[in-house]
């Protein structure tokens, strides 16, 4: 967690929290030297955030009393190797904007400096309309890319409330949006570092009312989001799969796809495994006679759907091969079989990451895809398949309170489990129609994981 002032009350609700270490701003206000001591008792690490182009504070903070330092990175790789290298034992975040995110670090943690504070967005009064859906803002497309692109780091974010989440959007930062803020990176195999909303940071000295109410369902969620970790850290995805290469080419069509609730596969244009167990691939800016692109073709051959999206205007067309048979041309794409498959290229860069997220679901079938959700549109479920069979659904509610609503799932279940944060695990009624599973679902309030067997 992110802490602006060194304030020794603080240490007690981190430790609640669950928090391991915690982020003091170099220049924090209060009494440093007993804010740490306060930290070492407790067995909290107290991480010094310098301000950007500040490095040359990191031998200061170390003497200091710091156990680490976090500092913003703008250079090159040189630059960042000699920081490593003089900072030996001394723990190192280096957070870096997704141009940089692909430099090497060895001893420091890689944050990614991005997201938007998570929640949903109602359309103004006077521009709604009775079909027009909630926007919520979501930031599972960058863990999950994170994930899939670095898979020996953990993936990190670093965002704040008063920045691109409520200063950008508009939108407000009410109490329970930590907590979503909280589970939202948890259940995505990854973490943000959480900085609260002004508002109910300063009401919790006080521990009264809704800001109480607040906090302690956050401390809630923490233990279950802890004791579901190792769920939360298994791949993602079940029919489709995201070829993805850079996050600035392909971060608005997956964030779109996971709002969808689609939750794709990523994979990793530089390390494309093995595509055969899915039913629909989409390939994002790959290049020409790459590994990427072949595995993309061989896919196709074999039966699958593919969607070609250019990452640039004067991207060479990778998808030409032998065989490849145009049927027609609708509406900016051309329509390709190729073996036993189909191939969908998009002829512009500039296309509508939505209409790309529900040409998938098209592929799919729009009444036979993976996860529909009714009765609500600020539920997103990621799906994964269990070990031994059967598929979990990690439900997030980015939109307050909410009601019951209904889930269905492709494939035939005959058992349902829910788990929430404070409850036992609770048996749902699963309801085989035709194809898929329907299971009517009560209220949740953050976060919580479907089990089907």
């Amino acid at each position: 967690m992110r802490w602006p002032e060194a304030d020794v009350r603080a240490v007690a609700l981190l430790g609640e929290a669950g928090a391991s270490c915690v982020w003091l701003p170099w220049e924090a206000p209060g009494d440093r030297r007993a804010f740490l001591a306060a930290c070492r008792a407790a067995g909290l690490r107290v991480i010094a955030e310098l301000a950007a182009g500040e490095t040359a504070r990191l031998s200061e903070a170390r003497a200091a009393g710091f156990q680490g330092a976090a500092f913003a990175w703008e250079g090159d790789q040189e630059g960042l190797q000699r920081i490593e290298a003089q900072q030996q034992g001394f723990q190192t975040y280096v957070l870096l904007d997704a141009a940089r995110i692909g430099l090497r670090t060895h001893t420091a943690h890689a944050v990614l400096r991005a997201g938007a504070w998570p929640g949903a967005q109602r359309p103004e009064p006077g521009q709604a309309s009775a079909t027009q859906r909630a926007w919520v803002h979501s930031n599972l497309h960058l863990l999950a890319w994170l994930r899939a692109v670095f898979p020996d780091r953990t993936a990190l974010l670093s965002y704040r409330p008063d920045e691109d989440g409520d200063a950008a959007t508009g939108q407000r930062t009410p109490y329970w949006s930590a907590e979503l803020a909280l589970a939202e990176a948890a259940v995505a195999g990854g973490s943000a570092i959480l900085t609260l909303p002004e508002s109910l940071r300063r009401s919790l000295p006080a521990a009264q009312g809704m800001a109480r109410e607040a906090w302690e369902s956050l401390v809630q969620a923490s233990r279950f989001l802890r004791e579901q970790g190792e769920a939360f850290r298994a791949p993602l995805g079940l029919r489709v799969a995201a070829l993805a290469g850079p996050l600035e080419e392909s971060a608005e069509v997956l964030k779109l796809l996971f709002r969808f609730n689609v939750s794709p596969a990523i994979v990793p244009v530089t390390r494309p495994g093995p595509l055969a167990g899915y039913r629909v691939v989409l390939a994002i800016g790959l290049r020409e006679d790459s590994q990427a692109a072949r595995a993309a073709l061989e896919f196709a051959r074999s039966g699958g759907t593919v969607l070609a999206i250019p990452a640039s205007a004067n991207e060479r067309p990778w998808w030409r091969a032998a065989g490849l048979r145009k049927v027609k041309a609708d509406d900016g794409r051309d329509i390709c079989f190729l073996g036993k498959g189909t191939l969908i290229v998009y002829q512009s860069a500039a296309g509508d990451p939505g209409e790309i997220a529900e040409d998938v679901l098209d592929a799919l079938g729009w009444t036979r895809r993976d996860l529909r959700i009714w009765g609500t549109d600020t539920v997103i479920g990621l799906l994964r398949r269990r070990p031994g069979g059967g598929i979990s659904v990690d439900l997030l509610n980015y939109g307050g309170r909410g009601g019951e609503f209904l889930i269905r799932l492709e494939g035939k279940f005959a058992a349902a489990e829910l788990r929430q944060p404070g409850e036992g695990p609770r048996p749902l009624r699963a309801a085989v129609r035709g194809s898929g599973t329907e299971i009517e679902m009560p209220r949740i309030r953050r976060v919580a994981r479907l089990l089907l067997a």
